[in-house]
């Protein structure tokens, strides 16, 4: 058996059917057999004894140390990751800030120290966001996004268009028209993996683009393979994120093969976004934008 589990489980149960079987004998036939029989079958009562013990222990820790069938993690994993989430946002974070107002924003060099502490302190804080909830819905992950993000932008004087769908929060509110049958939105990891991948394009606007507007858009689409008659919704449907800028878009290169990396975005991440779709079965594509600009397209 692959199990070590089951199988350590089934040969303690033989076990014990054959001390049981030994003590009945021993009980019954003890006194009439021959002596030598007697102390062999004591010996074997005894030895079988010592096993079953051995292999309860056994069985003991690997109660213990199996794996989890639940991917969430226990309470103690949790109020581990909120001790450290609030011991960086409170000791890295405090100095990042103090570090930033020591800058002078007038001199160039200093701004652009600047700007790179401000994109240093927003990534700690979203990554103490990730871990202080670890199995909320994309949804409210982009939202707490939007919420760290929206300082930096207005310090920069960017702006953002937000279009967030969510088909639960907008459900049963009058004037709101009921979405479609969809897949539900992601939770646990495969959010987190989306999220990250929207946090490196907005990231690589921010230091790369020079952009003046971001469009971060989670919506349903029709997919391209559905159109044959006799699909249901949630099959004829799926969902698409994108994050857009404004701004100088992608190098002029004309690019290499399928799957190989631009040398002009080799430095922007891009190798690990494309990793990231990859786990949770999404197709992540990188193009130019109408009118200048790049999109970052996730589709699951």
């Amino acid at each position: 058996m692959k199990d070590p589990l089951r199988t350590l489980a089934i040969c303690l149960a033989l076990g014990l059917l054959q001390m049981l079987g030994l003590c009945a004998w021993l009980w019954q036939a003890g006194a009439q057999a021959p002596p030598w029989l007697s102390l062999a079958s004591l010996a074997l009562l005894v030895s079988t004894a010592l096993l079953c013990a051995m292999g309860a222990r056994r069985l003991h820790r690997l109660l213990l140390w199996r794996r989890r069938r639940s991917p969430r993690p226990s309470r103690e994993v949790q109020a581990e990751r909120r001790r450290i989430a609030a011991d960086l946002h409170d000791g890295v974070g405090g100095l990042l800030v103090h570090a930033m107002a020591l800058l002078d924003p007038r001199e160039t060099r200093q701004r652009q120290a600047q700007e790179l502490l401000e994109q240093a302190l927003l990534d700690l804080r979203l990554m103490v966001d990730a871990m202080d909830a670890m199995e909320d819905a994309l949804p409210v992950r982009l939202a707490r996004l939007r919420h760290r993000l929206q300082p930096v932008l207005d310090r920069r004087g960017m702006r953002i268009c937000w279009s967030v769908a969510d088909p639960h929060a907008a459900a049963g509110l009058r004037g709101v028209p009921d979405l479609p049958d969809l897949p539900d939105l992601p939770r646990g990891q495969p959010s987190q993996q989306l999220l990250a991948i929207a946090q490196e394009a907005v990231s690589n606007a921010l230091q790369h683009a020079r952009a003046t507007t971001l469009w971060l858009v989670l919506e349903p689409v029709d997919r391209a393979d559905a159109a044959s008659p006799g699909r249901d919704a949630r099959r004829a449907l799926h969902w698409e994120l994108r994050v857009e800028d404004d701004g100088c878009g992608l190098p002029s290169d004309p690019g290499p093969a399928q799957g190989a990396i631009p040398p002009g975005l080799q430095g922007m991440g891009l190798a690990g976004m494309h990793r990231r779709a990859h786990a949770i079965g999404a197709v992540l594509d990188i193009l130019p934008r109408a009118g200048g600009g790049t999109v970052v397209r996730v589709r699951w």
